[in-house]
């Protein structure tokens, strides 16, 4: 049973294809993520969307990919997603906190560990830290490559159990992941590199990253000694496999004869 998880939910879990949040499914991710703090475990939830919320909120603008039109999105996109995750948490009688990061955060030690004792007084506390980039002031150098890099530099600063990333697909695939013969890869170990081959680097229609983005980090965060779980966010039940049972996508992993966390 995991004591310590990172969970890295991306844009196309949270949203619906018209690009408008999905708030059914952002429901059932956090009545799971709740079921999983019953159990005892400590969980920190990195999450996506804000950017998708701000479009949602203020539609029709030009120069959608520009930094300062990304930087407005980001800020009123924030306020609207930590509202859903406030009053979703709340009916499980739990508390969130907003943490968000650069990636110099990471390389200033001062920072770092002035993020790392917020995290740790935040799980002492039984809150659940949502973080995000922080994309008002994360600009070209500062910016990760996008969330999932953010997650898996999370999940080694807090020596996580496991990090679990969340996405549109079941997880790795040796081929188009809709091709018809295309089938699921289980396990990579992080040496593997013949499964960079496999991995196409297109990314997803809503977020910045794709599945090549995916693989490298979770091949790092592996090296590091932290399991990578990556699923499907839309399956039903996802994360209550975590506490049992085989996990219905790709794991990532070190030991080579654990093929299932």
């Amino acid at each position: 049973m995991y004591q310590r998880l990172v969970i890295k939910v991306g844009t196309n879990v949270l949203t619906r294809p018209d690009g408008r949040l999905d708030i059914t499914n952002i429901s059932a991710l956090v009545d799971q993520i709740a079921a999983l703090k019953r159990s005892g475990v400590e969980l920190i939830l990195v999450s996506s969307g804000a950017v998708g919320a701000g479009k949602e909120l203020l539609p029709g603008r030009d120069n959608d990919e520009a930094v300062a039109r990304r930087q407005v999105y980001s800020a009123i996109g924030q306020v609207r997603l930590m509202e859903l995750y406030r009053n979703f948490f709340a009916g499980h009688d739990l508390l969130c906190a907003q943490v968000l990061a650069t990636k110099g955060d990471f390389r200033d030690d001062l920072h770092a560990d002035n993020m790392l004792n917020c995290f740790r007084a935040l799980l002492l506390d039984e809150i659940v830290p949502v973080v995000n980039e922080n994309d008002v002031v994360a600009v070209t150098e500062l910016m990760f490559t996008d969330n999932d890099e953010l997650a898996g530099l999370v999940a080694r600063m807090l020596q996580a159990d496991a990090l679990v990333i969340l996405s549109s697909v079941d997880g790795l695939y040796d081929g188009p992941p809709d091709a018809p013969d295309s089938r699921l890869i289980p396990w990579v170990h992080p040496d593997d590199a013949g499964s960079d081959r496999v991995v196409q680097a297109r990314r997803s229609s809503g977020g910045r990253g794709g599945m090549a983005t995916k693989l490298r980090i979770a091949r790092e965060t592996a090296a590091a000694g932290i399991p990578v779980l990556i699923g499907n966010g839309r399956r039903p039940g996802i994360l209550e496999t975590l506490s049992g049972g085989a996990w219905p996508g790709t794991l990532v992993d070190g030991r080579r004869n654990s093929p299932q966390a």
